[in-house]
């Protein structure tokens, strides 16, 4: 029923209102706020992707400290460097320029930031005084006059060769215990240049030297050797010796030859009578022969060389 007085609006016409201003205002809302989107949303809505930086980092290892090489083999000093993290090379410390081998002997060592050149003589060989000079090998000493304990001791100290002795006279053996004897000859001379482990000969003798090597310590030791003939004394009896030569003289023939007063009949090859102890000829083994005293004498073997004995 209409009241009078007062217009009525349809319900219907005034929702279509309403809901008319409520999507106005959310879009407004929408459009200038976010209508409470909150600040997540607002910094993920301003942050944009990127390029992609790609960024690579060089490390270079420093190698390890290492002890000094110097007097080691090449070989072993290679082995330690590397184990270290060097990088390794070697080159020949003298004045010459050879490959080293391992068995080398460092002389000198130079360290780069990751590297180490090592500078190597031959084994046996001295170090140079500088890299790349000339090596400076020992000289022989002069051991002439010493006993041979004393020249050993010297010569050891310039080479690790091997010495071995001889006897100074043809006539005299070496002993086993000859530390005390003394050295009449050497070889190499004194002053010789010693390169690497040479071996080195001693002449020596129990006491006096000879003028030279190859000679006789009792002079009727030598075959060549002849006697000194008994004065005649004017007796009766250098009648008879006398006789007793000639007829040892024809004996012997006149290929015999010699001095009077002799009754050889093997002489060496000098024409002289043979004594005993003296060496005789291989061809006179199982002889005998009369020697310059007239006694009988008998060449034998005795070990490496024939002598004439009783």
């Amino acid at each position: 029923m209409n009241r009078p007085g007062r217009s009525q609006v349809p319900v219907r016409g005034a929702r279509t209102a309403w809901l008319k201003g409520i999507g106005a205002g959310v879009l407004i809302c929408a459009l200038v706020t976010g209508c409470g989107g909150g600040d997540d949303e607002k910094a993920a809505a301003a942050v944009k992707p990127g390029p992609t930086v790609t960024v690579t980092a060089t490390v270079t290892a420093t190698p390890a400290l290492m002890e000094s090489q110097v007097d080691s083999t090449v070989g072993s000093a290679t082995g330690v460097a590397k184990e270290r993290g060097y990088r390794v090379a070697a080159h020949d410390a003298s004045e010459k320029d050879a490959s080293p081998a391992d068995d080398w002997t460092v002389c000198f060592e130079k360290y780069g930031r990751d590297s180490v050149d090592f500078g190597a003589v031959a084994s046996g060989a001295p170090c140079p005084k500088a890299d790349g000079g000339p090596i400076p090998w020992p000289t022989m000493p002069g051991v002439i006059g010493r006993t041979y304990s004393a020249a050993a001791t010297a010569v050891g100290r310039v080479t690790k060769g091997e010495i071995s002795v001889r006897a100074s006279y043809r006539d005299e053996r070496v002993p086993a215990g000859h530390d005390g004897w003394k050295v009449c000859f050497q070889s190499p001379d004194a002053g010789t240049k010693v390169v690497g482990d040479r071996d080195v000969t001693l002449w020596l003798t129990k006491s006096g030297c000879p003028a030279a090597t190859g000679t006789y310590k009792d002079r009727a030791n030598d075959p060549d050797y002849t006697p000194p003939v008994a004065a005649d004394n004017g007796s009766g009896g250098s009648s008879g010796s006398s006789g007793g030569s000639s007829s040892a003289g024809s004996s012997t023939g006149g290929s015999s030859g010699g001095s009077a007063g002799t009754t050889c009949e093997i002489r060496s090859n000098a024409g002289n009578c043979y004594n005993a102890g003296q060496f005789c000829r291989n061809a006179d083994v199982g002889r005998s022969t009369h020697a310059g005293n007239g006694r009988l004498i008998h060449c034998r073997g005795e070990g490496s060389r024939n002598r004439w004995n009783y």
